[in-house]
């Protein structure tokens, strides 16, 4: 029975209608994820995190002001595009943004696990929404959950035979994160595959679009790799082989993450044995492609990256928050194979009691769960900078400001990207002239590690007047976490 169904990929067959109890509990689930993820981004004050999350928010909110940023490499020209208006609304408008997002994704995950003719695929609702990290980064202005709806999007659309729609939707991936031609190439197999040679060139469609417009303003038509902001030895260094995978319980949490490597046992057991002959081929390989191609491609290309520290990757695991969507599918694949050991009768009670623990675990306090007073409250770090910059706004007035750490452009109010109010430390570093009066605030996390400006050069340097100090505990709690510093300096 090995292989017995390899020799040829069929194409899908016109897709079943959705059973209606199940389309009613995907929906319910669905709104219910929407309204506490609503609820949660008006009475959180934590932006996820204080670097990239905030960035790619300040590239969304002065676009307008900019117009170079629509076809920024790093902050990706469709997210920016996507964001541009609900970043106006300040930092809020950009969490519900990612909520919004994160709800059609939940809802896609559905339409993918029903497609593929999976048992209770309303499940994938609840498994997307009680991953713990995905929940969290919803309230960010990070990239991932874009790339993860576009990315469940194709699958979707894949799955219900509209394959030209689907690769039109993942062309544009590249443009919310660079990721996305891996997953190009994944697709590019399954088409090959299953013979779909007329939908295959739409997958650079979105690179085509993208690459014509770029050139109208940087007048080049290989603006896309020219202009690539990503070295490819990376400064950050590298780390362990086997990182992303030891920090998938940070993810996933434990009772999702068991159920997710049941379900890639069971994606090897389904493709060896004949125990999924039931479904016909043709779903089998979509999902062996394209759900388990994505993840182990995405996985295993960070896993690379990190390794070998290449492309600027620095072992960030929020990064697989991109695969949740599929990784849910495959979850309910360890489900439904867990499932299989009880009699029929008890199969669905086993489903929902394992489905309670996924729900529940979240909410236990564990680490690997929600950690409430530092998932949802506003970081000690974060006011600090409010507090400082409050105190320094009336001196900032027609000066030139050098910063690293980005939330300094919310906490003073100044469009980061207008090189007279504000410019990176590199400024400093590289001895560029600077006007007298200049103010230079430094941290001690994003000077050093991205300008690679420390305090000791700034103490030592006779141009420089020391105007204040400030610091606060990271986490009250954790005193090894260690303090955040902050320095004003002046220029004589």
């Amino acid at each position: 029975m090995i292989f017995a169904d390899s020799l040829a990929i069929p194409r899908l067959p016109a897709p079943p209608p959705p059973a209606p109890a199940d389309h009613r509990w995907a929906l319910r689930l669905t709104l219910a994820g929407l309204l506490i993820s609503v609820l949660t981004a008006f009475l959180t004050g934590n932006t996820y995190d204080l670097g990239d999350s905030i960035n790619h928010y300040l590239f969304s909110r002065y676009a307008p002001a900019h117009p170079d940023n629509f076809f920024d490499s790093w902050a990706k020209p469709v997210f920016v595009l996507l964001t541009v208006l609900p970043s106006q609304a300040g930092f809020i408008g950009i969490k519900l943004f990612n909520c919004a997002v994160a709800a059609l994704a939940a809802w896609q995950a559905y339409r993918v696990a029903a497609g593929l003719r999976l048992r209770w695929p309303w499940l994938a609702v609840l498994f997307v929404y009680c991953t713990p990290d995905y929940f969290r980064i919803q309230f960010s202005g990070l990239t991932e959950p874009l790339f993860s709806l576009l990315l469940v999007s194709g699958a979707a659309l894949t799955v219900r035979n509209r394959a030209t729609a689907a690769a039109i939707v993942l062309s544009f991936l590249p443009f919310v994160r660079s990721e996305g031609f891996l997953i190009l190439a994944v697709w590019a197999v399954y088409l090959g595959l299953t013979r779909q040679w007329r939908v295959l060139p739409w997958l650079p469609f979105g690179y085509v679009v993208y690459s014509v417009a770029g050139a109208v303003v940087y007048r080049d038509l290989g603006w896309v790799f020219h202009r690539n902001a990503y070295e490819t030895i990376s400064h950050y260094g590298a780390g362990r082989w086997g990182h992303f995978v030891q920090q998938l319980p940070g993810i996933l949490g434990w009772v999702l993450l068991g159920l997710f490597w049941l379900g890639m046992l069971a994606g090897v057991l389904n493709w060896l044995t004949a125990r999924d002959a039931a479904r016909p081929p043709a779903y089998r390989w979509a999902e062996r492609l394209l759900v388990y191609g994505s993840v182990v491609t995405y996985l295993g290309a960070h896993t690379v990256f990190w390794a070998l520290g290449l492309f600027a990757s620095f072992g960030m695991t929020r990064v697989m928050d991109a695969m949740v969507p599929l990784m849910a599918v495959i979850a309910l694949q360890g489900l439904v194979l867990l499932t299989s050991l009880a009699p029929e009768p008890r199969r669905a009670t086993v489903a929902y009691v394992l489905a309670a623990a996924v729900l529940v675990f979240p909410l236990t306090g564990a680490r690997t769960g929600f950690r409430w007073r530092t998932d949802f409250s506003r970081p000690a770090e974060q006011q600090l900078i409010e507090d400082v910059a409050a105190q320094l706004q009336p001196r900032t007035a027609g000066r030139l400001l050098l910063w690293d750490h980005p939330y300094w452009g919310i906490g003073l109010g100044i469009d980061p990207f207008d090189s007279t109010r504000h410019q990176l430390s590199n400024t400093w570093r590289e001895d560029k002239p600077v006007p007298a009066g200049t103010l230079l605030l430094w941290d001690n996390w994003f000077s050093p590690t991205e300008a690679r400006v420390s305090y000791g050069q700034l103490r030592q340097d006779a141009r420089l007047r020391l105007v204040r100090e400030d610091s606060v505990r990271r986490d009250a709690r954790k005193p090894e976490k260690g303090y955040t510093r902050l320095a004003v300096f002046e220029r004589r």
